[in-house]
Protein backbone atom coordinates (compact mmCIF):
# COMPACT_ATOMS: atom_id res chain seq x y z
CA UNK A 1 0.00 0.00 0.00
CA UNK A 2 1.20 3.51 -0.81
CA UNK A 3 0.85 6.04 1.98
CA UNK A 4 -1.17 9.11 1.10
CA UNK A 5 -0.13 12.65 2.02
CA UNK A 6 -2.14 15.37 3.76
CA UNK A 7 -0.64 18.83 4.18
CA UNK A 8 -2.62 20.92 6.66
CA UNK A 9 -3.00 24.33 8.28
CA UNK A 10 -3.00 26.51 5.16
CA UNK A 11 -4.09 30.14 5.24
CA UNK A 12 -2.07 31.88 2.48
CA UNK A 13 -2.93 31.51 -1.18
CA UNK A 14 0.76 31.46 -2.19
CA UNK A 15 1.32 28.40 0.01
CA UNK A 16 -1.83 26.73 -1.31
CA UNK A 17 -0.74 27.30 -4.90
CA UNK A 18 2.64 25.74 -4.20
CA UNK A 19 1.20 22.79 -2.28
CA UNK A 20 -1.17 22.07 -5.16
CA UNK A 21 1.82 21.74 -7.50
CA UNK A 22 3.11 18.84 -5.40
CA UNK A 23 1.95 15.23 -5.50
CA UNK A 24 -0.38 15.36 -2.48
CA UNK A 25 -3.76 13.80 -1.78
CA UNK A 26 -5.36 16.09 0.82
CA UNK A 27 -5.06 19.77 1.71
CA UNK A 28 -6.37 20.87 5.11
CA UNK A 29 -7.72 24.27 6.16
CA UNK A 30 -8.76 25.31 9.67
CA UNK A 31 -12.21 26.85 10.11
CA UNK A 32 -12.18 27.05 13.91
CA UNK A 33 -12.18 30.73 14.83
CA UNK A 34 -9.34 32.85 16.21
CA UNK A 35 -6.52 30.35 15.82
CA UNK A 36 -3.09 31.15 14.33
CA UNK A 37 -3.89 29.04 11.26
CA UNK A 38 -7.56 30.01 10.79
CA UNK A 39 -8.26 30.56 7.10
CA UNK A 40 -10.20 33.48 5.65
CA UNK A 41 -13.35 32.30 3.89
CA UNK A 42 -12.39 34.01 0.62
CA UNK A 43 -8.99 32.34 0.61
CA UNK A 44 -10.74 29.03 1.26
CA UNK A 45 -12.96 29.56 -1.78
CA UNK A 46 -9.90 30.12 -3.97
CA UNK A 47 -8.25 27.07 -2.42
CA UNK A 48 -11.22 24.88 -3.35
CA UNK A 49 -10.91 25.89 -7.00
CA UNK A 50 -7.16 25.29 -7.04
CA UNK A 51 -7.46 21.88 -5.39
CA UNK A 52 -10.30 20.71 -7.64
CA UNK A 53 -8.21 21.61 -10.69
CA UNK A 54 -5.33 19.53 -9.33
CA UNK A 55 -7.45 16.58 -8.10
CA UNK A 56 -6.60 17.24 -4.45
CA UNK A 57 -9.23 16.56 -1.77
CA UNK A 58 -9.95 19.45 0.58
CA UNK A 59 -10.42 18.94 4.32
CA UNK A 60 -12.05 21.48 6.62
CA UNK A 61 -10.81 21.26 10.20
CA UNK A 62 -13.33 22.15 12.93
CA UNK A 63 -12.91 22.27 16.70
CA UNK A 64 -15.94 21.62 18.95
CA UNK A 65 -18.22 23.45 16.52
CA UNK A 66 -21.83 22.35 16.29
CA UNK A 67 -23.55 20.92 13.23
CA UNK A 68 -25.27 24.21 12.41
CA UNK A 69 -22.02 26.18 12.33
CA UNK A 70 -20.29 23.62 10.12
CA UNK A 71 -23.34 23.43 7.88
CA UNK A 72 -23.14 27.19 7.32
CA UNK A 73 -19.52 26.86 6.22
CA UNK A 74 -20.40 23.99 3.87
CA UNK A 75 -23.05 26.13 2.19
CA UNK A 76 -20.29 28.46 1.09
CA UNK A 77 -17.20 26.23 0.85
CA UNK A 78 -17.58 22.92 -0.99
CA UNK A 79 -15.22 20.85 1.15
CA UNK A 80 -14.63 17.18 0.36
CA UNK A 81 -14.10 16.11 4.00
CA UNK A 82 -14.72 17.50 7.47
CA UNK A 83 -12.20 16.86 10.23
CA UNK A 84 -13.46 16.94 13.82
CA UNK A 85 -10.51 17.92 15.95
CA UNK A 86 -12.07 18.33 19.40
CA UNK A 87 -14.25 16.27 21.72
CA UNK A 88 -17.09 15.77 19.26
CA UNK A 89 -19.11 12.60 18.83
CA UNK A 90 -18.77 11.98 15.12
CA UNK A 91 -22.26 10.44 14.99
CA UNK A 92 -23.79 13.87 15.57
CA UNK A 93 -22.23 15.06 12.32
CA UNK A 94 -23.26 12.27 9.96
CA UNK A 95 -26.25 14.36 8.88
CA UNK A 96 -23.83 16.72 7.10
CA UNK A 97 -23.31 13.93 4.55
CA UNK A 98 -19.60 14.53 4.23
CA UNK A 99 -16.85 11.98 4.92
CA UNK A 100 -15.51 12.53 8.44
CA UNK A 101 -11.96 12.37 9.78
CA UNK A 102 -12.05 12.18 13.59
CA UNK A 103 -8.98 13.18 15.53
CA UNK A 104 -8.03 11.19 18.64
CA UNK A 105 -4.94 11.51 20.79
CA UNK A 106 -2.77 8.43 20.89
CA UNK A 107 -3.75 7.83 24.53
CA UNK A 108 -7.48 8.20 23.84
CA UNK A 109 -7.17 5.78 20.97
CA UNK A 110 -5.22 3.20 22.98
CA UNK A 111 -7.83 3.33 25.76
CA UNK A 112 -10.70 2.75 23.36
CA UNK A 113 -12.43 -0.61 23.88
CA UNK A 114 -12.27 -1.04 20.13
CA UNK A 115 -9.30 0.42 18.33
CA UNK A 116 -11.44 2.83 16.31
CA UNK A 117 -10.28 2.75 12.73
CA UNK A 118 -11.27 3.37 9.16
CA UNK A 119 -14.87 2.28 8.67
CA UNK A 120 -18.06 3.39 7.02
CA UNK A 121 -18.79 6.22 9.46
CA UNK A 122 -15.44 7.95 9.79
CA UNK A 123 -11.69 7.79 9.41
CA UNK A 124 -9.42 8.17 12.43
CA UNK A 125 -6.48 10.54 12.79
CA UNK A 126 -4.04 9.76 15.61
CA UNK A 127 -2.23 12.75 17.08
CA UNK A 128 -0.03 13.66 20.04
CA UNK A 129 -1.68 13.98 23.46
CA UNK A 130 -1.72 17.59 24.67
CA UNK A 131 -4.10 19.03 27.26
CA UNK A 132 -3.83 22.62 25.98
CA UNK A 133 -3.56 22.22 22.22
CA UNK A 134 -5.67 20.18 19.78
CA UNK A 135 -2.92 19.52 17.26
CA UNK A 136 -0.21 21.64 15.70
CA UNK A 137 2.05 21.02 18.67
CA UNK A 138 5.06 20.00 16.63
CA UNK A 139 5.54 17.14 19.10
CA UNK A 140 5.61 13.49 18.12
CA UNK A 141 4.19 10.67 20.20
CA UNK A 142 5.81 7.31 20.86
CA UNK A 143 5.33 5.54 17.54
CA UNK A 144 5.91 2.20 19.26
CA UNK A 145 2.38 2.61 20.63
CA UNK A 146 1.19 1.78 17.12
CA UNK A 147 2.62 -1.72 17.36
CA UNK A 148 -0.74 -3.44 17.75
CA UNK A 149 -2.55 -1.16 15.34
CA UNK A 150 -3.63 -1.69 11.81
CA UNK A 151 -1.75 1.46 10.93
CA UNK A 152 -2.68 1.08 7.28
CA UNK A 153 -6.17 2.34 8.11
CA UNK A 154 -5.10 5.41 10.07
CA UNK A 155 -4.08 9.00 9.46
CA UNK A 156 -0.93 9.65 11.53
CA UNK A 157 -0.06 13.19 12.68
CA UNK A 158 1.96 14.76 15.48
CA UNK A 159 5.42 16.21 15.01
CA UNK A 160 6.00 14.86 11.52
CA UNK A 161 8.59 16.65 9.40
CA UNK A 162 11.01 15.85 6.59
CA UNK A 163 13.71 14.86 9.06
CA UNK A 164 11.68 12.07 10.70
CA UNK A 165 9.08 10.91 8.19
CA UNK A 166 11.24 8.04 6.92
CA UNK A 167 11.67 6.84 10.50
CA UNK A 168 7.90 6.57 10.87
CA UNK A 169 7.47 4.83 7.53
CA UNK A 170 10.14 2.29 8.46
CA UNK A 171 8.01 1.35 11.50
CA UNK A 172 4.58 1.28 9.88
CA UNK A 173 2.67 2.05 6.71
CA UNK A 174 -0.21 4.35 7.58
CA UNK A 175 -3.07 5.11 5.23
CA UNK A 176 -2.04 8.78 5.31
CA UNK A 177 0.58 10.99 6.95
CA UNK A 178 -0.59 14.45 8.06
CA UNK A 179 1.80 17.36 8.57
CA UNK A 180 1.30 21.01 9.50
CA UNK A 181 3.87 22.66 11.79
CA UNK A 182 6.66 20.46 10.42
CA UNK A 183 6.50 22.23 7.06
CA UNK A 184 6.34 25.80 8.40
CA UNK A 185 8.84 28.63 8.57
CA UNK A 186 6.63 30.15 11.27
CA UNK A 187 3.12 29.44 12.48
CA UNK A 188 0.69 29.68 9.59
CA UNK A 189 3.39 30.23 6.97
CA UNK A 190 4.57 27.23 4.99
CA UNK A 191 8.17 26.66 3.95
CA UNK A 192 8.05 25.56 0.32
CA UNK A 193 11.35 23.69 0.49
CA UNK A 194 10.17 21.72 3.53
CA UNK A 195 6.87 20.90 1.81
CA UNK A 196 8.67 19.63 -1.25
CA UNK A 197 11.19 17.65 0.80
CA UNK A 198 8.44 15.99 2.86
CA UNK A 199 6.37 15.02 -0.18
CA UNK A 200 9.36 13.74 -2.14
CA UNK A 201 10.52 11.55 0.73
CA UNK A 202 7.12 9.92 1.14
CA UNK A 203 6.66 9.39 -2.60
CA UNK A 204 10.17 7.97 -2.98
CA UNK A 205 9.56 5.60 -0.07
CA UNK A 206 6.28 4.51 -1.64
CA UNK A 207 8.10 3.48 -4.80
CA UNK A 208 10.40 1.04 -2.99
Amino acid sequence: MKTKIKLCGFKNIEDINYASSLDIDYLGMIFAQNLPRTIDINVALDAIKICKTNNIKTVGVFLNQDVTEISEVLKVVDLDFIQLHGNEDHRDYLKLEKPIIKRMSILEWKKSPMFISLHREHMTLIDTQNEKMHGGTGKRFDWNLLDSAKSEILFIAGGLKPDNILELLALCTPYCVDVSSGIESKVGHKDHALMSDFVNKVRTYNEK
